[in-house]
């Protein structure tokens, strides 16, 4: 699967919102929501992507809130390195 610059934004901007900081910085928060809304709806909607995209729905700009669903992107960034985890590996070992 080749990657868009959306698609690789997407992937890392959940990727922090999966992980939210300890003491969080509000403005830093919105700024990557609205990172991550717009490369969601950029995003080419293939594959593995699909529940990163789905998964950008949920990211509430709010830093608060978003505390409380962040298990739910961090579920989707799972499922999303387990997939390319093991396409990586096989690609590396020359198999299919």
């Amino acid at each position: 699967m080749k990657l868009t610059h959306f698609d690789r934004a997407l992937i890392h901007g959940l990727g922090l919102m999966s992980r939210p900081p300890l003491i969080a910085d509000p403005r830093e928060h919105r700024m990557v929501a609205d990172i991550v809304g717009t490369c969601a709806r950029r995003a080419t909607p293939i594959g593995a992507l699909v529940p990163l995209i789905t998964a950008a729905d949920q990211v509430h700009p709010d830093d608060r809130q978003h505390r409380a669903i962040a298990h739910h992107v961090a579920a989707a960034m799972n499922d999303f390195d387990r997939w390319a985890l093991g396409a990586y590996w096989d690609a590396a070992r020359g198999q299919k």
